[in-house]
């Protein structure tokens, strides 16, 4: 037996030889017995102590204590001379006299024992077999030993001794026997040709039999070791389905049987059965699973081979491809065909030997009998066509005699019954039908199809009569010139195919037109010739209608019944491939209402929709018929012109004049119900010509130049031009920087001092710059715009203010600097955020500054609406204490009624006014104005742009309170402003 290792089974099969060779195992534990010597030393009082084994002689050690196992083995020695007598016990006191006759070497561990007590002990009631030899340097007194604790030791370790060795023995007669066990079982299998196997659940190890390992093909000592091993020795295809029950079994306990083909070393596969079941305790759970492989490949080769012949006879037989079947003499089966199988909807083993007629009804079964019973009685061939319940068929039944009874062929005319009585049924249900049908023969080449049948409904739907029609052709329904095309169409389809598919418009016998929907198979003699064609047609006129609804409302607006954006797109895709072939060039209009929404807030949406529609009739009319009106939704149209001309400026030119001509007539009054309405139109214009343009950008160059002609006012025509595109590209860019600017901290603030008219520097105006990658350093003109379009400003804005604070606090540690104020512009839609005033008390609050010293600036265009609410949040921040300064004062909204309502603290002249206040009077008179109306109102003025000493001396003389610009400095980083701190240029001061 192999197992699944290549140790050996040491728990099943290990080698005892006591009885043998009178010698114990080495693979025993004496443990036990060195403990015993130990005890023995301590009990005895001596140094050293052997356990003797004197079953043998002379005596064998069994355990060792206070000494080698040298000195115990000449011990041993000595003691088979010394005690002839084993069993009595013995003193020695003097081993020198001993040693010398036995000349053992001076020096050695033996050499030096003086004393020896032999003490045999016996197990209870029996032979003594176990000795104690106590050892010492020294002499010992002699003690009594019976009774004591020593004697009983000795006296229990002999009953274990005893106990070991008939274990000893009966383990060896366990293995004889086992091996004997194993011999049988060998060769048992190898006669079976079978091989055993088994796999513990716990530890996944196989072990199987040699016959096992002879069927595997495996070479000498080796093993299958695991279940993995044992899976792949199978063929690939098998392996995964052996697994899974082998798994099953070790799991569940679900036994198996299977036939699997194996891979062997070196040779063929082979065939084998393969059979599994559980080994289960006694609680029931799974211990291990076995079973065995035997080898069925003669019995597989002997099957294939005489099967194999009976294909060849079944080949034969079954190359009859009608169902065959023969009789014998009494008209039972002797034989079936595969197909008679099939068609009798039984097997042969069901129907040999029985009664061909067996299975079928009374009435069947007996015609089936006399034809049969004649055929047998005049060995004449006999026929039957009859329908059999039992199989739902109509069969065809010939039966030929001849010597052993009769051969009987069953063929199914189930197809052919149906057929026919689906002609009589299709020829009363086709003239009933409410689908037109129509069957035209083809005829001669030359000629055309004539028509040879139609329905109740054909007469119906045309009008005409079936006298009217037959032999004549289909073109008489077809005098349309789009319906002859299509007929053509048909034909040349059907040559292709057999069967094609229309809609067309058919002509009534009373001249009016109705949709059919034209279904044509062609009916085929051969592969080659076409007979006739049949033609299948259902009205379709309500569908056509409701199409073209849908259609229309796909593509046209339903409030002006104009073309929309769909229409649009594919009309200007037209127009541009139009265009590229023919070189014209085009031009494309946007018009958007002005102030439209005004109308629809005022009188009302459906005013709105009456204006709209207006407004699409005035467009067709205003424009060529060839011309496009659409409408994109809301108040948007767009005007769609091509075929201009061929030279681009005379196509521009006429793309203006028609675009005024539109301008003029939308100014027209609109009579609404009720109402009259003015409505100006703002028109962008765009050209094209060839299929460069893309349908999209066309629209958008279009939208782009009326978003331009209604920021110059409204009420005006403005063509596109490039720059547009390239402006708001640059914006698209600007926008798309200034949000990674955001993210990666590009932005710096410089600061420009203000000095009073003394020249001391009392503050500065935060500014900021973008720090640019690639541009460089960029001014706020260049970004501001679009920060404030796209909504940017609002984080910009936060991080400037709080960018100053921080360095109001910095300032405000040096005695030099802490009496600075800094000035922070604000936008519009900055100042009318929900938190903003939340936003720079947590600011002022976070850095810890002095509120007066951030001078908040805000725009004129902040007066343009919503004042209450701009007054309210001015005088939340005046509360907090922060200075309030209006920028620009003069070229904005700003009014003295809502001036002094406003709680400012200062004004700031526009550096335009400053620019031209020598040069130009009216510059000079309103910076006067602007002084003299601040001084007032109790404000402080700040001039700003002052470039020159004579504008400073101009304005301090007029009573400005402080200015800025560069005559005094430019804006500088924090840098250079720390150090124009430290050594102010010439005439300046620092405010400390």
């Amino acid at each position: 037996m192999r197992n699944g290792s290549p140790t050996p089974r040491s728990a099943l099969t290990k080698e005892t030889d006591f009885e043998a060779t009178g010698t114990w195992s080495s693979a025993r534990d004496f443990s036990g017995f060195h403990q015993l010597a130990q005890l023995a030393a301590q009990l005895g009082g001596c140094a050293a102590a052997v356990v003797l084994d004197t079953t043998q002689w002379p005596p064998v050690v069994l355990g060792v204590h206070g000494t080698s196992g040298e000195t115990a083995a000449s011990a041993a020695q000595y003691c088979a001379r010394a005690f002839p007598d084993r069993s009595r016990e013995t003193h020695v006191d003097d081993l020198g006299a001993q040693h010398e006759r036995d000349d053992v070497a001076a020096g050695t561990e033996w050499a030096s024992m003086r004393h020896a007590h032999w003490l045999p002990v016996a197990p209870m009631g029996g032979q003594s077999d176990l000795a104690l030899l106590l050892l010492d340097p020294a002499a010992q007194p002699h003690q009594p030993t019976t009774g004591t604790t020593l004697t009983l030791l000795t006296a229990h370790a002999a009953e274990v001794l005893a106990l070991w060795r008939r274990c000893e023995v009966s383990e060896q007669y366990n293995v004889n026997v086992l091996r004997e066990s194993e011999s049988r079982l060998n060769l048992t299998e190898h006669t079976a040709g079978a091989g055993s196997w088994s796999m513990q659940v716990s530890t996944g190890l196989v072990t199987h039999s040699d016959e096992f390992a002879t069927i595997l093909g495996l070479p000498d000592h080796h093993h299958v070791v695991s279940l993995d091993s044992m899976v792949q020795r199978y063929n690939p295809e098998w392996r995964s389905g052996i697994r899974q029950r082998l798994e099953r079994c070790a799991v569940s306990g679900e036994g198996f049987d299977e036939e699997i083909q194996i891979m062997v070393e070196g040779g063929t596969p082979k065939w084998v059965r393969t059979v599994g079941t559980a080994v289960r305790n006694k609680d029931g759970n799974i211990l291990r699973i076995q079973g065995a492989i035997q080898d069925i490949s003669a019995q597989k080769q002997a099957q294939q081979d005489t099967l194999r012949l009976a294909m060849r006879l079944t080949t034969t037989l079954a190359s009859i491809t009608e169902a065959f079947v023969t009789l014998d003499r009494q008209c039972c089966f002797t034989y079936l065909n595969q197909e008679s199988e099939r068609l009798l909807q039984k097997t042969t083993a069901d129907l040999l030997g029985e009664e061909v007629w067996k299975d079928f009804a009374g009435g069947l079964a007996e015609r089936l009998k006399e034809k049969l019973t004649r055929s047998l009685n005049t060995n004449r061939r006999v026929e039957l066509e009859d329908f059999f319940p039992s199989l739902g068929k109509w069969l065809e039944v010939r039966a030929y005699p001849f010597a052993e009874g009769l051969a009987v062929y069953f063929r199914d005319v189930t197809e052919r019954r149906r057929s026919q009585e689906q002609l009589m049924l299709l020829e009363t249900s086709v003239s009933r039908l409410n689908d037109i049908v129509a069957i035209a023969e083809t005829g001669a080449s030359a000629q055309e199809p004539r028509i040879v049948f139609v329905n109740d409904a054909f007469e119906q739907h045309t009008g005409y009569t079936r006298a009217e029609v037959l032999g004549q052709t289909p073109r008489m329904l077809l005098e349309l010139d789009p319906a002859i095309t299509k007929l053509k169409a048909l034909a040349a389809g059907l040559q292709q195919n057999q069967q094609a598919r229309t809609e067309l418009m058919v002509r009534r016998k009373n001249g009016a037109l109705f949709w059919v929907e034209l279904e044509v198979v062609s009916v085929q003699a051969n592969a080659e010739e076409v007979t006739h064609w049949v033609a299948v047609g259902r009205d379709i006129t309500q569908r056509k209608t409701a199409e073209d609804m849908i259609r229309h409302l796909a593509f046209y607006d339903a409030l002006t019944d104009l073309p929309n954006r769909q229409l649009l797109l594919d009309r200007l895709q037209q127009a541009l491939a139009a265009s590229a072939r023919s070189g014209q060039h085009g031009a494309l209009m946007f018009i958007d209402l002005d102030n439209f929404k005004v109308l629809n807030d005022t009188l009302g949406h459906h005013m709105g929709d009456q204006l709209l529609q207006k407004v699409a009739s005035r467009l067709t009319r205003s424009v060529r018929k060839t011309d496009m009106v659409a409408r994109l939704g809301g108040d948007e149209f767009v005007v769609m012109v091509d075929d201009l001309s061929t030279d681009p400026e005379a196509a521009a030119y006429k793309a203006r004049a028609l675009a005024e001509k539109v301008l003029h007539t939308l100014r027209e009054p609109f009579q609404l119900t009720g109402h009259q309405q003015f409505a100006t139109p703002s028109i962008g214009v765009t050209s094209f010509c060839g299929d460069h343009n893309d349908v999209g950008e066309l629209l958008k160059q279009a939208d782009l130049a009326m978003y331009q002609a209604k920021s110059l006012g409204r009420n005006t025509v403005c063509f596109f031009d490039p720059g547009m595109q390239a402006t708001v590209s640059a914006n698209a860019t600007v926008s798309s920087d200034l949000r990674a600017a955001l993210r990666e901290a590009q932005f710096v603030v410089h600061y420009q001092p203000q000095v009073d008219r003394v020249g001391v520097i009392t503050g500065v105006e935060a500014l900021v710059r973008w720090q640019h990658p690639e541009r460089g350093l960029v001014f706020p003109a260049d970004f501001i715009p679009v920060a404030e379009d796209t909504g940017l400003i609002l984080p910009l804005g936060q991080w400037v203010l709080e960018t100053a604070c921080e360095q109001l606090a910095a300032w405000a540690d040096r005695p030099q600097t802490s009496s600075l104020s800094i000035a922070v512009n604000v936008s519009v839609r900055q100042f009318r955020h929900p938190d903003f005033v939340d936003m720079v008390m947590a600011a002022i609050q976070r850095t810890g500054i002095r509120p007066h010293r951030l001078k908040l600036e805000l725009t004129e265009s902040l007066l343009a609406d919503r004042m209450e609410i701009t007054i309210g949040k001015m005088g939340m921040l005046k509360a907090l204490g922060v200075t309030l300064s209006l920028d620009d004062f003069g070229v904005g909204y700003s009014s003295l009624s809502v001036l002094k309502r406003l709680p400012l603290d200062q004004l700031k002249i526009d550096k335009g006014f400053v620019a031209d206040v020598l040069t130009d009077p009216n510059d000079a008179a309103i910076s006067r104005a602007i002084i003299s109306l601040a001084q007032s109102l109790s404000l402080q003025v700040v001039a700003e742009g002052v470039e020159t000493q004579e504008q400073r001396d101009f304005l301090a003389y007029q009573g400005c309170d402080q200015f800025q610009g560069h005559l005094f400095s430019k804006p500088l980083p924090i840098e250079a402003l720390d150090a124009l701190l430290q050594n102010p240029t010439a005439g300046m001061l620092v405010l400390s």
